[in-house]
């Protein structure tokens, strides 16, 4: 099997929607086998990725499968399909690490994206990028604040010397800057460790690893503090936070916002982030020297930012690829939280 296929697990209610589904998975090239209730999922193989509906044909739920795959160590991508999913019900997709949830009607567009997000995750271990003539980079940095800034110019002037725009190099290196930082801060404590970065470019693809060895945390219970703030139709704040904008405000919030994809594994012997940028073509007049190889948001330039656009100030003064990689922190922000563009 190719890595742009996948063998899928189906399981879902008997529908003309499933038949759909599966229908559009194979003639994407992937193999397909259906399940008509939980225990054969839990008696199949491990699959590529599950794609599991809210309702299975023996009336269980696909959330309480997903679950019981996690019980028995199945890491797989897992792709839920929901008609109308209540806030209880995205929490617990996230706590079980689902890779993305789609919601009715279906698009195919939708599901291609999703299978993608949920291909290109990987084992940790897994190289970063395979191809011969992949341009790559890799340092090692003591867990230390100077590193911080330190990684964030090295990558960039990489990105640089590689002729990568300064619209994304902007939003690449104050990613880098906010997982490094973190790994930073708690990773080792006291005693001092090491943060490896690899940066690869493939096309027109980034691929970026920031990894340290460090002390571990629950990867669920974060991404539960950056859950939208509401549903649509509802006005809940984050879980876990007193601010309804605990995802601009939280650093790994940020990096989500900055990557088009991103992969988060965390345990007792470290963390290691995977993350990719697309690089669509973008070029400003500040390509000729406005915007140097340095440019970047760290983490506390970007919390200050975000407060004072909160607090009423324009994005005015701003060079364009910083406006853009603020805006695309902020884009998730309620609409009459967000800056007013400039007149």
């Amino acid at each position: 099997m190719t890595a742009s296929t996948l063998s899928v697990l189906y399981a879902d209610s008997s529908s003309a929607r499933a038949a759909r589904v599966a229908a559009a998975l194979r003639s994407l090239g992937h193999e397909v086998v259906l399940q008509d209730d939980a225990q054969g999922c839990l008696a199949a193989p491990e699959a590529g990725l599950y794609l599991l509906g809210a309702t299975l044909p023996d009336k269980s739920s696909g959330l309480d499968l997903l679950e019981a795959l996690r019980r028995t160590g199945r890491n797989a991508p897992c792709v839920l399909l929901f008609d109308a999913p209540d806030f209880e019900a995205m929490r617990r997709a996230v706590e079980l690490d689902a890779s993305d949830v789609l919601f009715e009607p279906l698009t195919p567009e939708a599901l291609v994206r999703a299978l993608a997000k949920a291909g290109g995750k990987r084992a940790p271990s897994e190289p970063l990028i395979a191809q011969e003539h992949a341009h790559a980079l890799e340092r090692r940095y003591p867990a230390e604040p100077d590193s911080v800034g330190r990684a964030a110019r090295e990558v960039s002037a990489f990105l640089v010397n590689e002729g990568v725009a300064s619209a994304h190099r902007v939003r690449i290196a104050s990613a880098l800057a906010e997982l490094t930082d973190n790994a930073c801060r708690h990773a080792y404590g006291k005693k001092g460790g090491e943060i490896r970065v690899e940066v690869a470019l493939q096309g027109a693809r980034v691929q970026l690893v920031v990894e340290d060895t460090g002390s571990g945390f629950d990867v669920a219970a974060q991404r539960l503090e950056r859950v939208p703030p509401a549903l649509p139709g509802r006005r809940l704040r984050a879980v876990g936070s007193s601010s309804a904008h605990a995802s601009s405000h939280h650093g790994l919030g940020r990096v989500e916002r900055l990557c088009e994809s991103h992969t988060l594994t965390s345990g007792p012997k470290g963390t290691r982030a995977e993350l990719t940028f697309e690089l669509t073509p973008v070029r400003f007049e500040e390509e000729a020297g406005h915007l140097g190889e340095t440019d970047f948001l760290d983490p506390e330039r970007a919390r200050d930012l975000i407060e004072s656009l909160r607090q009423g100030s324009t994005l005015e003064g701003l060079a364009p690829s910083m406006a853009l990689t603020v805006g695309r922190i902020l884009g998730g922000l309620q609409a009459e939280s967000r800056p007013k563009p400039v007149a």
